[in-house]
C-alpha cells in the first residue's frame, strides 16, 4: 500500500509540473498587412522540443484557439495560400496573439530533408531546388518530370505522358538517385543506363513537394547517387488535432491538357484529432497521343529517317499512357513524443508508349519490316511503416525507424513485322514479351543528436532488391500464321543486389558565422546470381568467346560482393546576416546493377548484348562553392561545380561476332557484334548555375521577374572527345504578377537552349544538337474561405506552337497546349 502511495504521489508530481511548465490556453486572430481578417489559414502549434505538432485552422474573422498549450518553448507557424509562411514564439503570459501575415513576393526559403537533417536552402553547402505543391499547380505538368524542363542544372530524357525522366548535369538513369518520401523507387534491374527508373510510377497529384540537389549524395544515400538525389515527398495526413473530436477534410483536383486530350482527377478525404490521423486518396489519369509543333517536311522525313514515327497533323505515335493510383496513410499520435506511421500505395499504368516508335523501319532479311514497342503495364505497390521517437535525452534529439516493401511489375512488348516477297521469301513475324518481377525491402534506422556546437546525423539502412525476369517469344511468317515456333527464355538470371551501410555526418558551429560539415559511409554489396531455368549463355558462343568475355560459370550462379568507403566535407560561412559563401568536396559512387552484370540477350537496338560480372563501381570526385543571397528584396545564387569520374560504364564493342539467325527461306546473312559494358571511361563535367528572383511592388501588386542560367561542359577523358546527353547553355526567365491579397496572379516564362556543336565521334562531322526557345503563359485565382478553398489554374505552354526536340532525345517536343487546373479543398 506504501509503495502504491509512493507511485502515485511520484506521478502527481510529474504530471503537476508538466502541467506548470504549460503554456495556458494558446489563441489569437491572424490579419494581413491591410489588417483584413485571413479566414481558413492553418495554425500550427509546435512544441520545440519534442516536435510535436497540433493544428486549427482559422474562422472567418481569422480567429484561432488551442484547448491546451505546450511547453515554454513553444511557437506558433501560421500558413495560408497565398501568403508567406509566420513563425511567432508563444509566451507563456497566456494573452492573445496578434499575428498579421504578409504576401511573399519572393519565393519563401524553406526547409530541407534531402539531406537528411532539416536545413535552410540557404544554410546547405550544396545547391538544391525545392518545387512545392503551388508551384507544381503552376507550371501546369503532366508528369513530375516536367519539372526538371525549367530548374538549374537539369534537364530531362524521353517524351510522352509516362516516360519523361530527369537528368541532372548531363547524367541521368541510374546515375541519379530517386527517393519517395526518403525511400528508394530505384532498383538494380529496371534502373539502367538504356531506360532509367520511371518517375511516371509516382502519380503527380500525390505530390506536395520535390527537392532536388544537385550534386553527390553518396554519403548519405549511398549508389547512384552519382549527379543528384532527388527526394519526392508525397503528400502525408493532416497534423494532430488539437481535441478528441475529429476534424475531417475533403479535396477535389482535376487537371486538363487540349493537345493530347490528358485528363486527370484525384479524390482524397482527411481526418486528424488529437490520438491519429488519415489521409485517403484515389486519382486516374489517361492521355492520348500527343502532338508536335508545326513541323516541316523536311522535319517530318528527318524523323522516319530516325525510326520516328509522326503523321501528317503532326500527331506522334505511341506515345499515350493511361493509370491509376491509390494512397493510404494512417499515423497515430502516441504522446507528445511517439508517432507512428503506415502507409501503402499502388500505382497501376497501362499501354505506355515509346514515343515514335510505332511503324518504324528496320532491316530484316534485306526487307524492309516494322517495329513497334511498348509497355502493356508497369504497376508498383509500396508499404511502408516509420516510427519516430522524439527528445529522448539533452543530446539524442530523435531516432527514426522504417521500413519499406515495393514491388515493381513490368511487361516490355516489341513487335518485329517483315513483309513476304514470294516466291522467294514468305516474311517474318515476332513478338518478344518481357516480363520484370522487381521486389524491394528496405530498412533506415537515423538518429539525430547534438553535443554542444555538433549536430550529429547517424544511422545504418539496408536495401536488398530481388529480380525475377520471364521473356515469350513468338515466330511463324505472319501475325496470324498458324504454323508458329514458341520459346520461353530469360535475358537475366534470377539476381538480388543487397547493401548494407552505416554512415555518419557532422554538423559543427565553429563560430556564429562558420559551420563544417563532414560525413562518411561505409558500404557492404552482394551482388548473387542464381542458376536459373530457362537462363543460359547462348550456344552459339565458343569456349575461348566465354572465357575472353568473362563469362565462365555465368550460367550456374555467381556471387559477386565488395565494399566502398565514401566521405565527404564542406564549409557553410555566413558573410553577413543575408550572404551566405560555401562549398563542398565529396566522393560518389555507384555500382554496377544486375542488368549490367548479367544481361545476355539479343539487343534492343542491335548486335547481342552479354554482361559483365568482373564490372567495378563508378566513383566520381565532386566539388561545388557557391554564394547564396536572401534578402526582402532580392534572392540569388550562383555555383561552380567541377565533377571528375573515374571507371565510367560504357556498352562497348568487344570484337567478338557470333552466327545471326536465318528465318525460314531468308538468304544468308551476316555474323552479328557482340557488345559489353565495361569500365573504360574516364570524364569531366564542370559549369556554372545562377538563379535570381527580384520583387518590385508596383501599384497593382508585386511585380516578380525571376530566371536561372545553366553552363555545362563535359569530355570524355579516355577518347579525349565531347561527352554526350551534355546541353551546354540553358535559361530560364519570365516574371510573376500578383495582387496584394494574392487572389490573382499571372505567369510568363521563356525557356532558352543554345545549340550544342561539341559532341563525339558517335555523330557525324558536321551533326549539331540544334537550340530552341519556347514561351509560356499561366494565370490563376485563389478563393479563401474559413473551411473552403477554391483554386483554379489556366495556362498555355509553347505558344506559337515550334516544332522542336529535347536535346539528345530522338522524339519531338510537345506542340502548344492548353490546360486548366483546379482544386476544390473542404477543411
Amino acid at each position: 500500500m506504501k509503495i502504491k502511495s509512493i507511485l502515485f504521489l511520484s506521478s502527481f508530481i510529474l504530471f503537476s509540473i508538466s502541467a506548470l511548465a504549460q503554456t495556458g490556453k494558446v489563441s489569437g486572430v491572424v490579419t494581413d498587412s491591410a489588417g483584413l481578417p485571413v479566414a481558413g489559414a492553418s495554425i500550427v502549434l509546435r512544441d520545440k522540443s519534442t516536435r510535436d505538432e497540433r493544428s486549427v485552422v482559422t474562422n472567418g474573422n481569422g480567429e484561432f484557439s488551442f484547448e491546451t498549450g505546450c511547453s515554454a518553448s513553444c511557437e506558433v507557424i501560421v500558413k495560408a495560400n497565398g501568403f508567406g509562411a509566420t513563425s511567432v514564439d508563444v509566451s507563456s503570459s497566456g494573452s492573445p496573439l496578434a499575428i498579421t501575415v504578409q504576401p511573399q513576393p519572393l519565393k519563401e526559403e524553406v526547409t530541407v530533408t534531402v539531406g537528411r537533417a532539416e536545413l535552410l536552402t540557404s544554410e546547405t553547402a550544396v545547391p538544391v531546388s525545392v518545387v512545392d505543391r503551388d508551384e507544381i499547380d503552376r507550371k501546369a505538368i503532366n508528369t513530375i518530370g516536367d519539372i526538371f524542363r525549367t530548374l538549374p542544372g537539369t534537364s530531362t530524357v524521353n517524351e510522352g505522358g509516362f516516360q519523361v525522366r530527369p537528368r541532372i548535369r548531363g547524367l541521368d538513369s541510374n546515375r541519379v538517385l530517386i527517393l519517395v518520401d526518403g525511400e528508394r523507387l530505384n532498383n538494380s534491374r529496371t534502373s539502367t543506363g538504356q531506360s532509367g527508373i520511371e518517375t511516371g510510377l509516382v502519380e503527380t497529384s500525390q505530390i506536395e513537394t520535390v527537392e532536388v540537389l544537385r550534386g553527390s549524395g553518396s554519403v548519405l544515400y549511398g549508389t547512384d547517387a552519382l549527379a543528384g538525389t532527388i527526394n519526392i515527398i508525397t503528400r502525408d495526413t493532416p497534423p494532430r488535432g488539437d481535441t478528441s473530436k475529429f476534424r475531417f477534410g475533403a479535396a477535389l483536383d482535376t487537371f486538363y491538357s487540349s493537345n493530347e486530350n490528358g485528363r486527370r482527377g484525384n479524390i482524397a478525404v482527411t481526418g486528424a484529432n488529437k490520438f491519429f490521423a488519415f489521409r485517403v486518396a484515389q486519382s486516374m489519369d489517361r492521355f492520348d497521343n500527343y502532338f508536335a509543333g508545326n513541323a516541316t517536311d523536311a522535319e517530318r522525313q528527318d524523323l522516319l529517317d530516325q525510326d520516328l514515327q509522326i503523321t501528317d497533323d503532326n500527331e506522334v505515335l505511341n506515345s499515350q499512357s493511361h493509370g491509376s493510383n491509390s494512397q493510404a496513410t494512417l499515423r497515430f499520435f502516441l504522446n507528445d513524443t511517439n508517432t507512428l506511421k503506415f502507409g501503402y500505395e499502388r500505382r497501376r499504368a497501362g499501354n505506355i508508349g515509346s514515343a515514335g516508335l510505332a511503324g518504324a523501319n528496320t532491316g530484316l532479311a534485306d526487307q524492309v519490316g516494322v517495329f513497334n514497342a511498348y509497355f502493356p503495364f508497369n504497376n508498383r505497390d509500396k508499404f511502408n511503416v516509420r516510427y519516430d521517437i522524439a527528445a529522448l535525452t539533452d543530446n539524442l534529439q530523435r531516432i527514426s525507424a522504417k521500413a519499406f516493401y515495393q514491388t515493381q511489375y513490368r511487361d516490355f512488348t516489341n513487335v518485329v513485322t517483315v513483309g513476304p516477297v514470294l516466291p522467294f521469301f514468305p516474311g517474318f513475324y515476332q513478338l518478344s514479351d518481357t516480363v520484370t518481377d522487381t521486389k524491394t525491402a528496405g530498412f533506415d534506422l537515423q538518429s539525430d543528436w547534438i553535443f554542444g556546437n555538433h549536430n550529429v546525423v547517424a544511422g545504418a539502412s539496408w536495401f536488398r532488391d530481388t529480380n525475377s525476369d520471364r521473356r515469350f517469344i513468338v515466330q511463324s511468317t505472319t501475325a496470324s500464321s498458324p504454323n508458329r515456333t514458341l520459346r520461353n527464355s530469360k535475358s537475366v538470371p534470377d539476381a538480388s543486389l543487397s547493401n548494407l551501410a552505416f554512415f555518419a555526418q557532422d554538423d559543427f558551429r565553429v563560430t556564429r558565422k562558420l559551420r563544417l560539415i563532414g560525413g562518411i559511409r561505409f558500404d557492404r554489396f552482394l551482388t548473387v546470381a542464381e542458376a536459373t531455368e530457362n537462363f543460359a549463355l547462348d550456344p552459339r558462343f565458343t569456349e575461348a568467346q566465354i572465357e575472353e568475355l568473362g563469362l565462365t560459370g555465368l550460367g550456374d550462379g555467381l556471387d559477386t560482393s565488395y565494399t566502398s568507403l565514401t566521405g565527404d566535407i564542406g564549409a557553410v560561412y555566413a558573410l553577413t546576416r543575408n550572404v551566405n559563401l560555401s562549398a563542398r568536396v565529396g566522393r560518389s559512387f555507384r555500382t554496377p546493377n544486375i542488368s549490367e552484370r548479367y544481361f545476355t540477350d539479343p539487343g534492343s537496338a542491335e548486335g547481342f548484348v552479354v554482361g559483365n560480372p568482373a564490372l567495378v563501381p563508378e566513383t566520381g570526385i565532386n566539388f561545388d562553392t557557391s554564394v547564396k543571397v536572401n534578402t526582402k528584396r532580392f534572392r540569388g545564387s550562383a555555383t561552380y561545380f567541377h565533377n571528375y569520374f573515374e571507371n565510367f560504364l560504357s556498352t562497348q564493342l568487344t570484337g567478338v561476332q557470333i552466327a545471326q539467325p536465318v528465318p525460314p527461306g531468308a538468304p544468308p546473312r551476316p555474323p552479328i557484334d557482340v557488345f559489353q559494358t565495361r569500365n573504360i571511361r574516364t570524364a569531366r563535367i564542370q559549369g556554372f548555375e545562377a538563379e535570381i528572383e527580384v520583387p518590385f511592388k508596383i501599384r497593382l501588386g508585386y511585380l516578380t521577374p525571376y530566371g536561372n542560367f545553366s553552363y555545362l561542359r563535359g569530355d570524355d577523358l579516355t577518347e579525349h572527345d565531347p561527352l554526350d546527353s551534355i546541353s551546354p547553355l540553358r535559361t530560364n526567365i519570365g516574371f510573376r504578377w500578383q495582387n496584394f491579397g494574392k487572389n490573382y496572379y499571372v505567369d510568363y516564362n521563356a525557356r532558352f537552349v543554345g545549340e550544342q556543336e561539341r559532341l563525339s565521334n558517335a555523330f557525324p562531322p558536321d551533326a549539331v544538337e540544334p537550340g530552341f526557345v519556347t514561351h509560356s503563359l499561366g494565370g490563376g485565382y485563389y478563393l479563401r474561405r474559413e473551411r473552403f478553398d477554391f483554386n483554379v489554374h489556366l495556362s498555355v505552354s509553347n505558344i506559337a506552337n515550334e516544332f522542336y526536340s529535347e536535346q539528345f532525345v530522338l522524339a519531338p517536343a510537345r506542340g502548344r497546349s492548353f490546360t486548366i487546373g483546379t482544386t476544390i479543398e473542404i477543411k
